[in-house]
């Protein structure tokens, strides 16, 4: 799959896209709701749905894939559904080759020559997008503002599916990602017995994720206008509402500019193999912008409660009213999400308690895993579901 270019009618990257197989692109035109016209065994002619601006256009392909100029057709094309749909010709060959994928892409504006990137600001979008798939496809299921620390394996299987190629202009990074997914796909056979006219395909898996993605984009760029301009206080993300985008978006929205922060815009194409597509949409995220998203991620991460945290730390404080029974403990360690050290509250029962005083005594780390509560500055460890003592290196 070749590059990318930032829209249509501008000027094309250097690479082209793949050209697709013929049976492929009728597959992918049948899909999308065109129409064939004419066969005259040469040539076949293939019309659009009847709405829209451009429902005059056609599109010709060979009858078969033995002709010799076959590249340069597909090529015209690819150039003409590019067109009519208002997308890019290496995006339509991406959905194609997938059988349907939806278009994310981010332009970086580095000073450097056209279709180079300092490493360290390519690395940080790289891995910036990254956890953006991730984090919007765990959104999903998760309706928190902090992300769980062990992620669904359905989120990471589906980001190692998604694909990513680069152009220049200035330096252009592309992903494609898949309408299906490969675990329990959502595109289900309808339930037997309901009536057809009832039935409702839900959308595939692909579509949700890049869906979110764009309203999370969309929420949080006006959030954080509003906040620069003073009209709300930063703690407006860590309000309830429709696309809230979480800790881990937000981070990683600030992140696409790279460690300086710089202006860069990010597009969105859907696929028209999916119900609900739209024709591109394309937000321009300012440095100033991108460092509010940044601060609002860290607010989100310090001051909202979060579920199976798992803190590794000494014990530095015991304290309980009897003899005998529950403690309260407090741990200084390393929470797994923030990597910050801090002080933990933990109400622990008789039995894990003595083992907080054993390690106390002796030095040993202890680790605890449960719901994190923060109150202001104190930070508390709830409904523990783990509590050990890690040896030292004389229990070895």
């Amino acid at each position: 799959m070749g590059g990318l270019v930032s829209g249509p009618g501008d000027t094309p990257g250097e690479g082209a896209p793949a050209v697709p197989t013929l049976s492929a692109f009728v597959g992918y035109l049948r899909g999308s709701g065109w129409t064939l016209d004419d066969n005259d065994e040469r040539t076949t002619l293939w019309r659009p749905p009847p709405s829209g601006e451009r429902a005059n256009m056609w599109v010709v392909l060979p009858a078969r894939q033995e002709v010799r100029d076959y590249a340069d057709r597909m090529g015209e094309a690819l150039r003409t559904l590019a067109y009519v749909e208002q997308r890019l010709p290496q995006e339509i060959a991406a959905d194609m080759s997938f059988g349907g994928a939806d278009n994310v892409s981010v332009r970086l504006t580095p000073n450097a020559p056209a279709g180079e990137a300092p490493l360290f600001m390519a690395y940080s979008a790289i891995s910036a997008l990254r956890n953006y798939v991730i984090a919007s496809a765990v959104a999903l299921d998760a309706d928190t503002l902090v992300l769980p620390s062990r992620r669904p394996q359905r989120a990471e299987s589906y980001a190692a599916r998604t694909r990513i190629s680069t152009y220049s202009g200035s330096f252009v990074l592309s992903l494609a990602l898949p309408l299906k997914d490969d675990d329990a796909e959502t595109t289900a056979a309808p339930v037997t017995g309901q009536d057809p006219l009832l039935d409702i395909r839900p959308l595939p898996f692909g579509r949700r994720v890049t869906s979110r993605m764009l309203a999370a984009a969309q929420r949080a760029q006006r959030l954080a206008e509003e906040v620069s301009e003073g009209h709300k206080p930063l703690s407006s993300f860590g309000q309830p509402g429709q696309s809230v985008a979480n800790a881990t978006e937000l981070e990683a929205l600030s992140a696409l500019g790279g460690p300086d922060h710089e202006v860069y815009q990010i597009r969105f194409a859907q696929s028209p193999l999916a119900s609900g597509s739209h024709e591109p949409t394309r937000l321009r995220i300012t440095p100033g912008q991108q460092r509010i998203l940044g601060e609002a991620a860290d607010f989100l991460r310090t001051r909202q409660p979060r579920s199976e945290v798992t803190v590794t730390g000494l014990v530095v404080r015991l304290f309980r009213e009897r003899k005998l029974g529950k403690g309260e403990v407090v741990i200084q360690g390393v929470d797994d999400d923030t990597g910050n050290a801090r002080r933990f509250r933990v109400e622990l029962d008789e039995s894990d308690y003595k083992q907080a005083v054993r390690a106390h005594g002796t030095g040993l780390q202890v680790t605890a895993t449960g719901d994190l509560d923060i109150r202001g500055t104190r930070r508390s460890l709830r409904r523990l579901t783990c509590f050990s003592v890690l040896p030292g290196i004389e229990d070895d």
